[in-house]
């Protein structure tokens, strides 16, 4: 049967006709009965149809049956972000022009989609993912798809509708407990924080037994998100914790992750109203990644917040940032980053009847529609305070409730 399909791609592919091929070897029935699966046929005549071809029959088969070991290995390697490892299995998949023929086509195409994930290149996995009929495919590449739907879905944090794919995900079949990680990122965001813990604890055992250092980082970096928000866990233990955790990602090369390590502390020095340092930590965050990409200006929003709040540097100087970000942010097409940077214009002018209008008609309710836990109840809390401050007691009552929850 391999053999067939393998006739009637190089066939095709030269341009021959099933006559043109058969001419004075056999019939045009029979050429198309091999090349359907649905005869038997002599090795004599596939060797005359493989010269007349111009290729080595014994090779092609075998590039064939490995197909299915590379993407094995190609996922392996992808998992374990082992760079170096899975561009050379991706450059000889893409050099395989079996792979189209084969029926791990689309397993390829889902291994190309996480591939374009990892490197950064969203869009590129979009376009992959839209050109899969999810319909056709075999069980385990239906929850590969569900994974990998679930991860573009957090790339454009869109948290809930993460959570609903992930969780769908039936792991008898796929047997892939990586997934749980990227579930309890959407299960943080969403504010589900038992459910987040519960998943993160699975996907660090796995990572552990796997020797996936880099994915523990990742793994340790979540749970420590997750503890913050325990008002009973020691801020100086967690503060221990990050300090290993920053020294582990200068072990391991991994700058990236590195960024997200200073990103999250900084955070933390932010809630605890330690301004200077979360600044600094920002900076050093923002040092450490691509201008004007979404990491960089999360970390830069964080800066700007810490330095109005603690009025530690120049008006002028924080508004160019902001203004520069919001022009960034359109330039993307991301408009969470329009609508923070500007909030913090109007923050920065101490316009404080534009800043809640705009927070209450524009920017919350783009929270709200895409899931974004933090910011909600963030705004929800500001304009609680506000409304109640200058006697709009019928809107505070209507935030009262979520606010005390």
């Amino acid at each position: 049967m391999n053999e067939g399909k393998i006739i009637k791609f190089y066939r095709e592919q030269s341009g021959m006709t099933q006559e043109q091929l058969g001419r004075g070897i056999c019939s045009v029935t029979h050429i198309s009965k091999i090349e359907l699966g649905q005869t038997h046929y002599s090795s004599e005549i596939v060797s005359l149809v493989a010269e007349r071809l111009n290729i080595n029959m014994h090779a092609e088969i075998d590039n064939f049956i490995t197909v299915k070991q590379k993407l094995d290995r190609w996922l392996n390697a992808i998992s374990l972000e082992r760079k170096q490892e899975f561009e050379a299995i991706r450059n000889e998949l893409a050099d395989n022009p079996l792979i189209e023929i084969s029926e791990y086509h689309s397993f390829y195409s889902l291994l190309l989609a996480r591939y374009y994930l990892l490197m950064g290149k969203n869009d590129d996995a979009c376009k992959v993912v839209r050109n899969i009929n999810q319909k056709t495919l075999p069980p385990y590449e239906f929850n590969l798809f569900k994974h990998v739907r679930g991860i573009l879905l957090l790339k454009n944090q869109e948290y809930q509708q993460a959570v609903e794919i992930l969780k769908s995900i039936n792991n008898e079949i796929y047997k892939n407990p990586e997934y749980y990680y990227h579930l309890a990122i959407a299960y943080e965001a969403n504010d589900a924080k038992h459910m987040a813990y519960t998943c993160a604890v699975e996907a660090l055992q796995y990572f552990k037994e796997t020797s996936n250092f880099l994915r523990i980082i990742d793994v340790e970096m979540l749970l420590l998100i997750l503890k913050s928000q325990d008002k009973h866990h020691d801020f100086n233990e967690r503060l221990r914790k990050y300090e290993a955790l920053i020294q582990s990602c200068d072990l391991c090369h991994t700058t990236g992750r590195k960024a997200k390590v200073l990103h999250n502390l900084a955070f933390e020095y932010y809630v605890r109203e330690d301004f200077e340092t979360a600044a600094r930590l920002y900076n050093q965050s923002m040092n450490l990644k691509k201008v004007n990409t979404g990491n960089y200006l999360l970390s830069l929003e964080g800066y700007i917040q810490s330095c109005v709040r603690g009025n530690l540097s120049y008006k002028g100087e924080l508004l160019s940032f902001a203004e520069n970000a919001v022009q960034a942010a359109e330039e993307m097409d991301a408009p969470l980053f329009t609508y923070l940077f500007n909030l913090i214009i109007y923050l920065i002018h101490h316009d404080h009847i534009k800043y809640y209008s705009y927070l209450s008609d524009h920017a919350l309710p783009f929270f709200k529609q895409y899931g974004h836990v933090y910011l909600v109840k963030r705004s929800e809390r500001e304009l609680f305070t506000y409304y109640s401050k200058i006697g709009q007691f019928k809107k505070a009552v209507a935030l009262a409730q979520p606010v005390m929850k």
